[in-house]
């Protein structure tokens, strides 16, 4: 029997486990930094683009796949369909990891070499490929959760696991050392291994506990479409995505050392600025979205059920209020980071550069976090093929203008493809979505009030709370209570306005 959760509760549960995560995964990679510096993240990441890479060709699309076609068939009735997806997805995707694997653990010195020119990676990248099989099947278990609305267990398994690699970072760079970069990198890798090979575990124990048993549909007549057909109808758009960013990831994070050092930079600066910029400022600037990826996860469902049941109300009502706490949180994000962007370079990382980066870079944030949730309701909407095609644009807009500038001027062009990509990929989103919807864009409540509260908090705050109230306090100690009061105010105020509701926060009464 499948559990049945609001939409509310959902949301709640996988943006708790979410938020939990992803404060793990930053306080994991924190540790790093202050362990092994710039040099040791910016090769750590190299070493993850690689890994990433090889995940995303052996897991495309799985997830919101799953979920999408679990969540139509069981909502139709047809449960015996739901089953067969499941069993599809799961020897699909263990027959293609298990060949990426051996590719990448065998190729592992000619693929560094090749890609990152650099072979301090290789035995860790050979203790990541073994993880892949794991990873896979673990996806498959979480599209399968998030399709039948029983978010809790995929949102545990994420803690548990970030809980758990993050303390097996600390014992294996303690054993390994962190002197030696390559041992280093060995032992990050092991601890990322034993941390998903656990969360596989978990989630197949959960998994076999509640999968489907029936052996009979609730409906009747004839189900709409052939079940291979409407797997590959959705699955192959967003494995085409999926692989396509594969490519495109793994050419942006080598032209971008490469490029540095055609500006003239040595080696060890230019795996430096790749490490503080991708392994240090970008876990800030995405941690908000661990918030806004949770929705995004739980909205592609439900849009996709109300999408099929022709309840095109609900549609518009959820995305209309999705994006406008997306913006919300967004226009706070850009005044917190802008005004405390060099007090969190220092205390987080101890390193000002970081913080310069920070407050360049947040101003794309309310475009990244709105394109990430307008991704999520156009492939709920069915529209996986219309973000294939703005994911294309998109990367080869990046490619092209890194190629160009950074050769020229350095980590500042490399900043500037960031800003002008983001805004250009929001702005294709947005402009689909108002094309299938009927979503109205309320610029004074989406735009001008958040603007300027978020606006005002921060500078008061920093004015007063900062730098006159807590002045003889430690940074780190002022900084969150900072922060936090910022946040208290901005709540408050846009309470205040009428911007937001309870109503609207619950996600609820929406026809």
């Amino acid at each position: 029997m499948i559990k049945k959760e609001g939409l509310m509760v959902n949301t709640f549960i996988s943006t708790l486990g979410s938020v939990t995560t992803r404060l793990v995964g930053m306080c994991t990679i924190i540790y790093i930094s202050n362990q092994i510096g710039a040099e040791g993240v910016g090769l750590y990441q190299l070493a993850m683009t690689i890994y990433m890479m090889a995940y995303m060709v052996a897991s495309a699309g799985i997830i919101t796949s799953i979920s999408k076609l679990v969540s139509e068939e069981i909502s139709q009735g047809w449960i015996l369909r739901a089953k067969k997806i499941m069993n599809t997805f799961l020897i699909f995707g263990f027959i293609i990891s298990l060949v990426i694997t051996g590719i990448i653990y065998v190729k592992a010195l000619d693929i560094s070499i090749l890609i990152v020119k650099d072979t301090r990676i290789v035995e860790g990248l050979k203790i990541l490929a073994l993880s892949i099989p794991f990873m896979t099947l673990s996806a498959c278990f979480k599209g399968y959760f998030y399709g039948t609305k029983d978010i809790a267990k995929p949102a545990s398994a994420e803690v548990l696991e970030q809980f758990i690699k993050f303390g097996l970072t600390i014992m294996l760079l303690t054993i390994f050392g962190t002197r030696d970069l390559t041992l280093a990198c060995m032992g990050i890798s092991l601890a990322i291994t034993l941390g998903e090979i656990l969360s596989f575990l978990y989630l197949g124990f959960l998994y076999m506990a509640n999968r489907i048993t029936s052996t009979q549909n609730r409906a009747t007549g004839v189900p709409e479409g052939k079940l291979l057909y409407k797997i590959c109808s959705v699955l192959f758009p967003i494995t085409a995505s999926s692989y396509l960013t594969a490519v495109f990831v793994l050419l942006e994070n080598t032209l971008i050392p490469n490029g540095l050092q055609a500006y003239g930079l040595s080696n060890v600066e230019s795996v430096s600025i790749y490490g503080m910029i991708k392994g240090m400022v970008f876990p800030l600037l995405l941690f908000p979205t661990a918030l806004l990826s949770a929705c995004s996860t739980i909205l592609t469902p439900e849009i996709s059920k109300a999408s099929v049941l022709k309840y095109k109300g609900r549609v518009e009502s959820l995305a209309s209020r999705v994006l406008h706490l997306t913006l919300v949180i967004a226009f706070f994000i850009v005044s917190i980071f802008a005004i405390y962007g060099y007090e969190l370079g220092i205390s987080i990382y101890n390193n000002a550069n970081v913080g310069k980066f920070l407050q360049m870079l947040v101003f794309m944030s309310p475009f990244m976090y709105i394109e990430i949730v307008i991704d999520g309701i156009l492939k709920g909407l069915g529209e996986q093929k219309k973000c294939l095609e703005y994911r294309v644009i998109d990367a080869v807009f990046r490619i092209v203008l890194m190629y160009l500038l950074i050769p020229k001027i350095g980590a500042n062009g490399l900043l500037i493809t960031i800003i002008l990509s983001n805004i250009i990929s929001a702005i294709l989103h947005i402009n689909r979505l108002i094309e299938i919807t009927n979503i109205r864009v309320d610029i004074i409540k989406w735009l001008i009030h958040p603007i300027i509260c978020a606006a005002a908090v921060g500078l008061v705050t920093k004015s007063f709370i900062t730098d006159i109230l807590l002045n003889n306090i430690s940074l780190k100690i002022n900084l969150p209570f900072s922060i936090f009061f910022a946040a208290s105010f901005y709540l408050v105020a846009l309470f205040s306005l009428g911007n937001i509701t309870a109503e609207e926060l619950s996600l609820r009464n929406s026809n």
